[in-house]
């Protein structure tokens, strides 16, 4: 205890090493280096470079010294080290621009612009299908009609949508009795985001192509009239089966039908009935207005395939008249009672569109 409460063992200072201490604070008060001895360590590590470029060539020759007085060691100097993989300096470039796959579709700085006429295939209209799926859009077919021989487009409907922008568009059924429809088209702005659609017209820059497959129309309906004119007759033909096919079926089925309750007049039994004056539940008075015999002025009207009335159906005409039919059933098995049905095509009816 004597020892450690002496005051001569307690000290308030560090006997530091005075020489030391010295050699610090002038270390600290020393001027940088200045750019000259600098540059003389760059100069140095530069020419140690240079001798070892300088070496290069020597060492082959100095490994095979080596390898022909000791043969063994070849395989260490055959190992060779990969060589590095080069780096090419780094183009930022534009995406390539689609290349469209059809004449139908083109594409014009921001734009896709596409048509239809009515040439176009099925492989025509998968091909614009495609072009839009390039550019995130739809063109999506609602219905289409071909002519009898299947040469061009009658009717279509066609509805296309951009994804990016929500923009939907869309034509009517576009309709052409008997000859092809008109171009139209439209377009896409990949930049706008936005679409647009004509149904009436298409865009200048198609023209050319517009033209081109409307003269090839011409030429080819001038060099097939005949073979149209009888594909046509058969389709009406397929349009009233079809319209008086339920008619017709109903009739057979039922128990209670009429002997003989079914007839079906064609243009040439219509033709006979309004030339001689005829009458066979229908007949034909001055101008060709159509009139219904007593008898069957109670019946059931269909025309069009649309219910109507005895004095919708007497206001028709021989011309415009195409087929009649008319059925007769019993409503009870007395058959006192009967229920008849007429039904009237007329040459503005369309099996696709009864309305």
């Amino acid at each position: 205890m004597k020892i450690l409460t002496k005051p001569e063992n307690f000290a308030f200072t560090n006997h530091f090493n005075k020489s030391l201490l010295k050699s610090r604070i002038e270390m600290m008060n020393k001027s940088k280096s200045k750019w000259l001895g600098v540059g003389k360590y760059f100069l140095f590590v530069g020419m140690l470079w240079i001798c070892a470029a300088f070496t290069k060539p020597y060492r082959a020759e100095i490994a095979a010294k080596i390898v022909g007085e000791v043969p063994e060691l070849n395989v260490v100097f055959e190992k060779q080290n990969p060589p590095l993989t080069q780096l090419n300096d780094f183009v930022l470039e534009a995406p390539p621009k689609p290349v469209s796959s059809t004449k139908y579709v083109i594409y014009k700085e921001n734009r896709l612009y596409w048509v239809v006429t009515p040439k176009v295939t099925f492989k025509d209209l998968a091909a614009i299908q495609q072009e839009f799926k390039k550019v995130g859009g739809v063109f999506f077919v609602k219905q289409m009609k071909y002519d009898p021989l299947g040469f061009y487009l009658t009717e279509i409907s066609i509805q296309t949508s951009y994804l990016k922008g929500g923009g939907v568009g869309s034509t009517d059924d576009l309709k052409a009795v008997d000859k092809p429809i008109a171009a139209f088209g439209g377009w896409i702005d990949t930049k706008k985001h936005s679409l647009g659609i004509s149904d009436n017209s298409h865009d200048p820059i198609f023209n050319s192509i517009a033209q081109e497959d409307k003269k090839e129309i011409e030429k080819w309906i001038n060099d097939h009239a005949a073979d149209y004119n009888k594909s046509k007759k058969e389709e009406k033909n397929r349009e009233e089966d079809a319209l008086l096919k339920d008619i017709r079926s109903n009739f057979y089925k039922n128990p209670l039908k009429a002997a003989n309750g079914f007839t079906k007049f064609g243009q040439e039994a219509l033709r006979y009935i309004y030339q001689t004056g005829a009458r066979n539940r229908i007949y034909f008075v001055e101008e060709g207005a159509l009139r219904v015999e007593n008898l069957y002025t109670t019946s059931h009207f269909l025309i069009d395939n649309q219910p109507s009335t005895l004095q919708q159906a007497e206001q028709l005409k021989f011309d415009n008249i195409r087929t009649i039919g008319c059925s007769v059933v019993y409503t009870d098995s007395t058959r006192q009672s009967a229920q008849r049905t007429i039904a009237i095509i007329t040459h503005n009816y369309s099996h696709e569109n009864p309305h």
